[in-house]
């Protein structure tokens, strides 16, 4: 009976150590940190970029776990604990994780990421920091030739033409609240002929091909530049900001300010040109994420 309480006892003690990670140790006797990202490239981008530093700065060591659904399930595993850092975007504050009377919906990046800063830091006891320097969100694209020819910059100037215009959208886009189809038209004043919700990647061609005159784009999607288009200005600051940040535990930041000095240098480190650039050496060029993050951070002296 005594030998099966000290198995039992034991049992339980390895199934903790296991959960909470207490076994795992880098290399040089420091901890391993987990990074959450999502199925897209930039916040996998951004996950190389806290793993090099990290390790190059530290005796720390940082996994990165890639393909997470969804935003929600990043929070839901940084809560768990089974993430200690991720990248989001100010905008997720918007995408009902609190009550309407403690979020107001604004366009105003500062003001948008205050709100997400105090919300999700306060309930996920994390501090989201300031701006990463990128911007992933909706935007207008047109062809560049088509903005040339019209002398088109600004989303107030395609009015004129938008009556007769074929619109490819995110699905989501024609019903989304708040910087959805039917808030554009409010915001702007007109319609456009024809908007149609598809599939990304029939979107670019569609607009390639002709048969579309514009598209709904994310901001640092490179197929922008590869189509030679060009995103219109939101002259009315209409789309809801989606500034890229660096999550973290505040309990990580607490016991290892190693690790916090490396997280703080990352604050405006990337702007939204060059995390196209390097989502195109990715997605379009095919080269491997972590080449592409080294060669990033050696072009700014912050690697060897």
């Amino acid at each position: 009976m005594k030998k099966i309480l000290i198995g039992s006892m034991l049992l339980v003690l390895t199934l903790t150590l296991a959960a909470c990670g207490g076994n795992k140790t880098s290399a040089d006797g420091g901890e391993v940190f987990e990074y959450g990202a999502q199925t897209y490239s930039d916040p996998k981008i951004m996950g190389h970029i806290v793993k090099l530093l990290v390790e190059d700065q530290t005796d720390h060591e940082v996994e990165v776990t890639e393909d997470i659904q969804a935003s929600p399930q990043i929070l839901g595993a940084l809560d768990k604990g089974e993430f200690d850092f991720a990248t989001l975007y100010s905008g997720e504050v918007y995408n009902n994780h609190f009550d309407e009377d403690k979020v107001e919906f604004s366009t105003d990046p500062d003001k948008t990421m205050e709100q997400a800063q105090k919300l999700f830091g306060d309930k996920y006891n994390v501090k989201w920091y300031d701006t990463t320097g990128f911007t992933n969100q909706y935007s207008i694209a047109v062809k560049q030739d088509f903005a040339d020819e019209n002398n088109i910059e600004t989303l107030t100037e395609l009015g004129v033409y938008a009556p007769d215009m074929k619109v490819g959208a995110d699905s989501a886009w024609k019903e989304r609240a708040n910087d959805g189809y039917r808030d554009f038209v409010k915001a702007y004043g007109y319609e456009f002929g024809d908007v149609n919700g598809m599939e990304i990647s029939l979107m670019y061609e569609g607009i390639a091909g002709g048969e579309l005159d514009a598209i709904t784009a994310y901001t640092v999607d490179p197929h922008i530049l590869e189509n030679d288009l060009v995103v219109l200005e939101d002259d009315k600051n209409f789309f809801a900001p989606y500034q890229g940040s660096i999550v973290a535990k505040n309990e990580v930041l607490d016991e290892y300010p190693e690790v916090k000095e490396v997280l703080d240098s990352i604050v405006g480190l990337v702007s939204t040109d060059e995390m196209t650039e390097l989502i195109r050496e990715v997605d379009i060029n095919e080269r491997k994420i972590p080449e592409v993050a080294k060669e990033f951070l050696q072009e700014k002296d912050m690697l060897d």
